[in-house]
């Protein structure tokens, strides 16, 4: 089938120059640069004759610039279709681009033998049109059998593409040779293979509707070609054709022939397919804008005999108060595909995000997508992909897994009418972004929901367990109920995890002595107190928390474990840190042996949660001893 390549052409191991893309090009290269720089030297000779003395010749400024404009539009022409067929020379599409390059070159390079200074006999002058007139027929021939195949095959193109050489070839042939042979008829000749190639790219568009990829680079070349050809028609063409002298002169005019030759060098690499949609549109918009200039500005200079400069003035603004916003509305219906509600967008990521389980997620995912980019199918991608990426030139749009949400890859964007294109790349990338903070968001106030958590447990263990058993071993009912209602303030300042105000040091120390006093008192355990810090510093309640539950842990584990007689509790309060050692003269135990429990592992995490160090230390002859440090934080007022 015509544009699939089965072979390599010229590939072997045979060393040849042109058996690779680089030497293919180069060989090309060097030909059409022999050929420009021959012309060249044709151009710079002398009224008087043929010269080789650069002496003689003329500066390329005294030469008419519409012969420069010739050659460098056949040089780029043929190097752009060369280059596209060396790096794809298997590929019959590629081929006959670069026969339409060969055959630009030669009418382009034979098209102003009245513009030399050389004096030039009959007989070259015609060969000069005889070349010009069979490269701008095979031109057009070439052009319309090329778009009768790529993108899509037309039907019967094989019977449509004989038809076409024949006929154009015959009638060109007939006008170049023999009895009815006038040159001027090329003209005409070009000016109806340009409709032809014009009616062609219209049904390749229809054809290549039922594929995504097919379709995009058939609007493009479609729109580069419509530009280039109905440039060159309207130009130079039609006015000819009718008896009238062209717009812009023709030697200017074959540059529009390069917008044709872009365009098709774009479309047969079949660089950014997803892309091309939005180029084809901005390009006929262009296109339309300077059109509509043109026209004003020839409307208002001969109708109402206004100046020239006075009519480009009004004309720019009248394509600027009437055609800019009209394209811009025509810019967002067709170009901008289907309208989204970022807002909307952002509360279904949020809702995707904080629902409950990670199944809910990936399927809100899932649906998400699908609502946002309307594919066929949704299926499951890789894990390996890092970044969202365009893939099988625009049928699918791979997606990397967020948090527990796994990877996807999207295929046929808008329900199969269209590719995925660079503005959906960035939008998923947008959306996986933002479920990403969303995601790392919830993580985080999991954290702390589960931190706050742990901190209301080891407060209502180390303090609030403290203080009951305070209350459990009072005799006195009045003293009971009064600890009570101290259990019960504690209670809600555990929950609240807030005061009001710092409270002094030596205020908590002497409240948290009088307390420690009052437990150990009914076991007989008796209790020094030592205490070096400076009256005015104030602690923040992270500290005072973290002091209060390991001195009452410590004190309860005293109570219930060590059959000790005497606590001794050494506080020391420098500038950078808090140094709290408690040390009891009871049993002791093995460090390493002993089942910690909940209440020595709540002093630890306490200790080390705010940066500090925890130790535990016990000897042969009894008792134990418990150093805690951590970073002091005071209270900023």
């Amino acid at each position: 089938m015509a544009g699939e390549e089965t072979g390599s052409i010229g590939v072997g191991r045979s060393g040849k120059i042109y058996s690779t893309p680089l030497g293919r090009l180069v060989t090309t290269f060097i030909l059409a640069a022999t050929l420009f720089l021959a012309m060249g030297l044709v151009a710079l000779q002398p009224a008087s004759g043929w010269s080789w003395s650069i002496a003689d010749w003329r500066s390329p400024a005294q030469t008419d610039p519409a012969i420069w404009s010739s050659l460098l539009t056949g040089l780029m022409a043929f190097i752009v279709a060369a280059w596209v067929w060396a790096l794809k020379p298997a590929n019959f599409a590629a081929a006959l681009f670069a026969l339409s390059g060969l055959a630009t070159l030669i009418f382009c390079f034979f098209s102003f033998p009245t513009s030399l200074a050389l004096p030039l006999r009959e007989e070259v002058i015609s060969w000069f049109w005889i070349l010009n007139m069979l490269g701008a027929s095979a031109f057009g021939i070439i052009m319309i059998c090329l778009f009768l195949i790529y993108p899509t095959p037309v039907p019967k193109w094989r019977g449509l593409a004989l038809i076409v050489v024949l006929g154009f070839g015959v009638w060109t042939v007939l006008r170049t040779f023999g009895p009815w042979q006038k040159f001027a008829e090329v003209q005409t000749i070009t000016t109806v293979e340009m409709m032809v190639i014009v009616i062609t790219v219209i049904w390749q568009v229809r054809v290549s509707s039922i594929d995504p990829r097919q379709k995009a680079i058939a609007n493009w070349l479609g729109a580069s070609t419509l530009v280039g050809a109905g440039a060159f028609i309207g130009t130079v063409a039609l006015p000819i054709t009718f008896g009238s002298l062209p717009l812009v002169r023709e030697n200017y005019a074959f540059g529009f022939f390069l917008i044709i030759y872009g365009g098709l060098a774009l479309g047969l690499m079949r660089y950014r397919l997803f892309d091309m949609g939005i180029w084809a549109y901005r390009l006929v918009f262009y296109a339309i804008g300077a059109l509509l200039l043109i026209v004003l500005d020839l409307l208002l200079i001969t109708l109402l005999a206004v100046g020239r400069a006075q009519a480009v003035g009004l004309s720019l603004l009248l394509v600027g108060f009437a055609y800019l916003p009209l394209r811009e509305q025509l810019w967002r219906r067709l170009a901008s595909g289907r309208e989204r509600n970022d807002e909307l967008l952002f509360l279904q990521v949020l809702d995707v995000s904080f629902r409950s389980n990670s199944t809910d997620r990936a399927e809100a995912w899932v649906n998400l997508l699908r609502g946002h980019f309307s594919p066929l199918e949704v299926v499951s991608g890789s894990d390996s992909t890092m970044e969202p990426e365009i893939e099988d030139e625009g049928l699918a749009l791979t997606i990397p897994a967020v948090g527990d949400m796994p990877a996807l890859t999207l295929k046929y964007n808008n329900h199969g009418r269209s590719l995925f294109s660079t503005k959906d790349l960035v939008s998923v990338r947008h959306l996986v972004l933002l479920a990403v903070q969303v995601l790392e968001s919830r993580t985080a106030y999991d954290r702390g929901v589960s931190a706050e958590r742990i901190r209301i447990a080891r407060d209502l263990h180390d303090n609030i367990g403290a203080q009951l058993m305070r209350a459990l071993h009072s005799d006195a009912p009045d003293k009971k109920d009064s600890r009570i209602r101290e259990t019960l303030a504690d209670l809600r300042d555990v929950i609240n995890h807030a005061h009001e105000a710092a409270i002094p040091l030596d205020e908590m120390f002497a409240d948290l002595r009088a307390e420690t006093a009052e437990r150990l008192d009914p076991h007989g355990v008796s209790l020094v107190w030592t205490l070096e810090a400076r009256q005015e510093t104030r602690l923040v309640p992270a500290n005072i928390h973290a002091l209060r539950s390991v001195i009452r842990e410590a004190a309860s584990n005293t109570i219930k474990h060590a059959n000790a007689t005497c606590l001794k509790v050494e506080a020391r309060v420098t500038q950078h840190n808090v140094r709290v050692e408690i040390e009891d003269d009871g049993q002791g135990f093995d460090v390493l042996a002993v089942d910690r429990g909940q209440g020595l592992e709540n002093m630890r995490a306490r200790v080390c949660g705010s940066g500090g160090d925890f130790l535990i230390q016990t000897s042969e002859a009894g008792g134990a001893r418990l150093i805690a440090t951590f970073p002091l934080q005071r209270y900023e007022q």
